[in-house]
């Protein structure tokens, strides 16, 4: 019996810390305000190098050919 007691008690202690984990959790996500989306701040986002390139190039036939279909 000493046992179902111990384990009571020490789900009831994981409970309580997961409670107060998701309290924690709650108020953060609550506090978080969206992200203005605004051109100025993509711009310069990524590095003028040359796997940039590629990729933009690579977006740009993919749209053409995209919309083709």
């Amino acid at each position: 019996m000493s046992q179902a007691v111990q384990d009571n008690s020490t789900l009831q202690g994981h409970l309580d810390e997961l409670e107060k984990e998701f309290v924690e959790l709650r108020n953060r996500v609550i506090g978080i305000k969206p992200v203005k989306k605004d051109w100025r701040r993509t711009v310069g986002m990524m590095p003028d190098d040359e796997l940039s390139r590629k990729a933009q190039r690579l977006g740009a036939e993919w749209r053409r050919n995209g919309s083709e279909n």
